[in-house]
């Protein structure tokens, strides 16, 4: 998640949509007093060889600190994969944070003025990448790609709508289609007031191992299952079964 304060935007990050590639340039044009959330040791490499700003202001006052301290200067991928199994401080900021949370902490009043977006992706292509992230972060062989898919079909952990809604509802101002990057991306930026000139950097990148199109690599079962836990994304985003 960012929050910038200097240029009136609020990014809530969602799952497998691109949203590290665009946290990546967003601290680009962050200030001082804006907050940025840590992201994956690798991935703030990049930020640190563009010179762009790091993790900042994500932790309100002096209270408990996160058992992770120091991750992001150690590099350790150990500690990062616990950190990104949701074990927060309570006065931290950080990488997929729902709305709700964010809009508690940050206040009402620049949660009503702030230009609130996100990403999303058609749910078959975020099944799929959402499959092969997860084997590459538990270490599951190859050939467990199809029950990992089942597992999070199963367990309804494709869906982004509980990072962006608010009591069913969705509490953003806009949202952009990962398909439609990076147009999409420079409209939303616009109206901020800002611009990238730029390409969006490669980040958070899991080989996959199947290239083809994810409606030619799930079975109609699969299809099914995830068009009925993500049929309002469809309804919403428009997106064809």
């Amino acid at each position: 998640m960012i929050a910038s304060f200097e240029h009136g935007f609020i990014f809530i990050k969602t799952r497998k949509t691109a949203g590290t590639a665009i946290e990546l340039v967003l601290s680009s044009l962050c200030g001082k007093a804006d907050i940025i959330t840590p992201i994956h040791p690798d991935d703030e490499k990049i930020r640190q060889a563009h010179g762009w700003r790091g993790p900042q202001n994500f932790r309100i006052g002096p209270g408990p600190t996160s058992p992770h301290e120091g991750i992001l200067d150690r590099g350790d991928e150990a500690d990062y994969r616990e950190m990104m199994k949701g074990n927060h401080a309570g006065n931290e900021y950080y990488n997929h944070m729902p709305a709700s949370l964010a809009r508690r902490m940050l206040g009402e009043a620049f949660w009503q003025k702030a230009h609130k977006w996100t990403i999303e992706r058609h749910p078959y292509e975020k099944a799929v990448s959402q499959a092969y992230f997860k084997m590459w972060f538990m270490g599951r062989p190859a050939g467990d790609f199809q029950a990992v898919l089942d597992e999070l079909i199963a367990h309804d952990e494709i869906d982004n709508r509980d990072l962006y809604t608010i009591d069913g509802r969705v509490a953003l101002d806009e949202i952009i289609r990962q398909e439609d990057l990076p147009a999409s991306f420079h409209a939303v930026l616009a109206k901020s007031g800002l611009r990238f000139d730029g390409e969006l950097p490669r980040a958070k990148t899991v080989q996959r191992a199947d290239r083809r199109p994810a409606a030619e690599i799930l079975t109609d079962r699969q299809k099914k299952a995830i068009y009925e836990s993500c049929r309002e994304t469809f309804e919403l985003m428009g997106y064809e079964r």
